[in-house]
């Protein structure tokens, strides 16, 4: 448990570290910004042994602070929650029965790099996320993951200091799984996501 409990300490720390750092920098810049967002997709997870192919559908609401550099570049970084339901209610040899419950809640860390052009932008970047709960007891059972994503999309502007913007994103993401008592095993997903956001100019 205070193993736990230290990596989602680490974990926090880190998402405020760069957003306080990023904003910090923001200052020195012509422009920063405050992106609030939401996104919703599906995935082929395979982050349970022997139960691959789910059809796993996600949610996400986050924000990112962003950084631009000049007219074109910019540089994102933010803390999203994550939740996960649709996982195959026959579950696996490992977990048996319904395991819907289980890794359903993930905090991630995003940084990305993005391209501006007039009303067209398109990031990616990376992240680590680390699930916040398990279903097969939270005091033994650890989730960690690293992936990367890419965003197309477009920004409708609704004042001069704010945008809306409305992408399409895709995932990849491989997971590594530790369960006190057991064998740790590895996993992931891809998935396609439509994404919102609310960008508002300082």
């Amino acid at each position: 448990m205070k193993t736990i409990n230290f990596n989602k300490r680490i974990l926090a720390t880190m998402a405020i570290a760069l957003l306080c750092g990023f904003t910090a920098k923001a200052q020195d810049t012509k422009e920063w910004s405050i992106i609030p967002s939401a996104k919703i997709g599906i995935t082929w997870d395979g982050s349970t042994p022997k139960m691959f192919g789910d059809d796993v559908y996600h949610v996400n609401a986050g924000v990112d602070a962003k950084v631009s550099f000049n007219k074109y570049w910019s540089l994102l970084a933010g803390v999203e929650y994550n939740y996960r339901w649709g996982f195959n209610k026959n579950g696996s040899d490992w977990f048996p029965g319904d395991h819907r419950e289980g890794l359903r809640h993930f905090i991630r860390v995003p940084v990305r790099a993005e391209f501006t052009h007039k009303w067209f932008y398109v990031n990616a970047g990376f992240f680590v996320e680390r699930a916040t709960n398990t279903r097969y007891d939270a005091n033994k059972t650890t989730d960690f993951g690293i992936g990367s994503e890419v965003e197309l999309g477009g920004r409708i502007r609704l004042s001069e200091n704010v945008h809306l913007r409305i992408g399409w994103q895709t995932q990849i993401c491989v997971n590594h799984n530790t369960t006190k008592g057991q064998p740790s095993f590895g996993g992931g997903f891809f998935g396609a996501f439509l994404t919102m956001g609310y960008e508002h100019r300082f």
